[in-house]
């Protein structure tokens, strides 16, 4: 990645504009110069980033990619800080336009209402160097790990939930990807963490080392986190770092028993299947709600337990749930996708097989 460009140039603008950044020794001029040729895409304008887009705005990246298709509703103000109740109604995209361009008219907005898809992947991430990942859908982040791993570009990734979050650096300098992270391949059904709970505070938190991050890659200074996730917890107020690595990419497959009728060769089931499965075969399912107590009790599916993700890391919870569940196969639950992932990835690396419900919404 090369923002290296002599003929580029500040105005006088510019100078008064930016002059917090012209005096620190590790950015100066040239480093400003990096941040005005940038060019960054965000993937969604919601929680994660409102903070984000606004301080790489004011911070003075060149242009700046927007898509979503999404529309403000009233409870997006509790932690989409880049809006405000004039804008209920009106689309995240073009809004979010228009406050960057009131901070920074400098700084190019380009704006895409839709979602990112198969069919437009190339077309839109192509032109960026960086790639912001604000989305709350397990198939777009897939199909961000993917594109960006084919065109070379980096991909900040960032996910929410509750009290916590997860911040990462994909594909930089040929370290690991989202997909080897969280290897779910295919990426043929919806699924979104838009229901669950969130402090908002903590979208703030996870969007601001994004943008952090970026700027760090974009002017060359300091350490990036890449080949590793970073996990912040707000209750606790602590930042934990968990070394990453590439893997051999795969599919997990269900060995333990035989469900006529049913392709359990991924490790993704639709609550559809699930139900016409628990018609026949429900002594052979193990089915777990990883979400915390609370949840659990206002409402959860028949014949569910209750392992709050906080418990199944345990080790001995692991080893009682691996030796009661022989000759059955685990089916976990929950309604955000951070804490499915995380639950999922646990399991995996315990070697415990099991399914991952995708489209619940209790």
């Amino acid at each position: 990645m090369n923002y290296t460009n002599n003929s580029l140039y500040l105005t006088d603008y510019e100078y008064q504009l930016y002059a917090r950044h012209l005096v620190l020794p590790n950015i100066q001029i040239s480093g400003q110069k990096r941040l005005k040729k940038a060019k960054v895409l965000f993937v969604g304008a919601g929680g994660l980033a409102s903070p984000t887009l606004l301080y790489l705005t004011a911070a003075g990246i060149g242009q700046i990619g927007i898509i979503d298709n999404d529309y403000i509703e009233l409870s997006n103000l509790q932690r989409q800080i880049i809006y405000n109740v004039h804008m209920i109604g009106k689309s995240k995209a073009s809004s979010a336009k228009k406050q960057l361009n009131a901070l920074n008219p400098l700084c190019k907005i380009k704006i895409y209402e839709t979602r990112l898809t198969q069919s437009n992947q190339f077309e839109i991430i192509h032109p960026y160097d960086i790639v912001i990942d604000s989305t709350d859908n397990f198939d777009t982040r897939y199909i961000i790990s993917d594109t960006c791993e084919i065109l070379n570009k980096v991909h900040i990734y960032g996910a929410v939930s509750e009290f916590e979050g997860q911040v990462s650096i994909f594909n930089y300098q040929g370290g690991t990807s989202y997909r080897d992270i969280y290897p779910l391949l295919n990426y043929n059904t919806e699924r979104t963490c838009s229901r669950g709970g969130i402090l908002g505070i903590v979208t703030g938190v996870i969007g601001l080392i994004q943008a952090t991050e970026a700027i760090k890659i974009i002017t060359g200074i300091g350490n990036i986190m890449n080949q590793y996730l970073l996990f912040y917890n707000s209750l606790n107020l602590s930042f934990k770092k968990k070394f990453t690595c590439r893997r051999n990419r795969y599919v997990i497959h269900n060995t333990k028993i035989n469900l006529p009728s049913f392709n359990f060769k991924n490790i993704l089931i639709s609550l559809e299947n699930l139900k016409n499965i628990l018609k026949n075969y429900m002594h052979l399912i193990y089915l777990i709600d990883i979400r915390n107590e609370i949840e659990y009790k206002k409402k959860h599916l028949y014949k569910a337990i209750n392992i709050p993700l906080n418990k199944l890391k345990k080790f001995d919870n692991l080893h009682i749930l691996e030796h009661s569940t022989i000759n059955k196969n685990i089916v976990i639950y929950c309604n955000t996708s951070i804490q499915s992932q995380t639950a999922s990835a646990i399991l995996t690396r315990a070697n415990i097989q099991h399914l991952l419900l995708y489209d619940i919404a209790l």
